[in-house]
């Protein structure tokens, strides 16, 4: 059965998504001669990705323990449940692309007390996105980013966050930070296991007043693009 949605923070993220990602042009219509920040390895149907970013691939899997940045000059492949564990914070740089293994079903996890800075810029976006190559992207390719905190919740214990991973959520601090999500793309993620337990392209369980989340935009998911667990 789904939760009750914290309806202030669902105000809150609605008013974060209609100002989100400026427009950027699609690849058939990247015709400005100046432009030189398209890359052949985006998708035709979806913004571009940025071709300051090299094609050399770093695989992510399993627990993340130590504080710990991902450089724009990689791209990153999340392959199974990749977990940043309570005491480490995952920092991502502006421009950063990040794809999800689809065999695999690639999803990022932040477990309570971890941390994700991923503070894009307007101009350099963090992209999280699908590992399919150039138009054979697919809503639900792979997992999606699920963030846990330790804010109220109008559930008895510690909740399991829903879609599958070890990750539970909530607690007493109305204020815990668990980072940033700033000018951040998620696109082609979202996959339902079975019914009520799916990994949304961004997932929110008991996250805190102190986490700030702005400028997100979600495409192409194959189940809901934002959903959030919290106190009513």
């Amino acid at each position: 059965m789904k939760l009750l949605k914290n309806t202030t923070s669902a105000l809150l993220l609605l008013v974060s998504v209609a100002v989100a990602l400026p427009a950027c042009k699609k690849k058939e219509g990247c015709t400005d001669p100046t432009a030189t920040n398209y890359d052949a390895d985006a998708d035709k149907d979806c913004c571009c990705e940025y071709a300051s970013t090299p094609s050399n691939v770093i695989e992510v899997q399993g627990n993340i323990t130590a504080n710990t940045t991902w450089s724009n000059s990689n791209k990153y492949l999340l392959k199974g449940f990749v977990y940043v564990e309570d005491g480490a914070t995952l920092t991502v740089q502006p421009g950063t692309i990040i794809k999800g293994d689809k065999p695999t079903k690639g999803s990022l996890i932040i477990k309570r007390g971890g941390k994700i800075m991923a503070d894009g810029t307007a101009s350099q976006p963090i992209v999280f996105t699908s590992n399919q190559a150039a138009g054979s992207r697919d809503r639900g390719d792979w997992g999606g980013i699920i963030i846990c905190g330790r804010a109220p919740h109008n559930q008895p214990s510690d909740p399991t966050v829903e879609g599958g991973p070890d990750a539970f959520y909530g607690g007493t601090d109305a204020a815990d930070n668990s980072g940033v999500l700033r000018y951040v793309r998620i696109e082609f993620a979202g996959i339902a296991f079975q019914p009520n337990q799916e990994i949304n392209g961004l997932t929110l369980g008991a996250v805190g007043s102190g986490t700030t989340i702005e400028h997100v935009q979600v495409s192409y998911s194959g189940d809901d693009s934002y959903e959030w667990f919290g106190a009513p």
